[in-house]
């Protein structure tokens, strides 16, 4: 899955979802594309054009522990 699949795919659902609840749905649908091990850039990339996107990945990331630095080094050792 491409970033911009990523990107279109959200911007298609969360035209739906009110404003208060986009958070959370962003949030649960990053996690899930983290389930299918799509790769960290990939995510970032498809976040850099919608604030609420932008915000999940970060979060997420955080959360799973997968910072930006730490990843870099990751791929740095193979």
């Amino acid at each position: 899955m491409t970033h911009d699949q990523i990107e279109e795919l959200w911007t298609s659902v969360s035209n739906y979802l009110p404003e208060r609840v986009k958070l959370d749905c962003a949030v649960d649908y990053v996690k899930t594309l983290l389930d299918m091990d799509i790769d960290t850039r990939v995510l970032k990339a498809a976040g850099e054009h919608d604030d609420k996107l932008e915000q999940a990945v970060k979060i997420v990331l955080e959360d799973e522990g997968l910072e930006e630095d730490e990843e870099e080094s990751y791929y740095d050792e193979q």
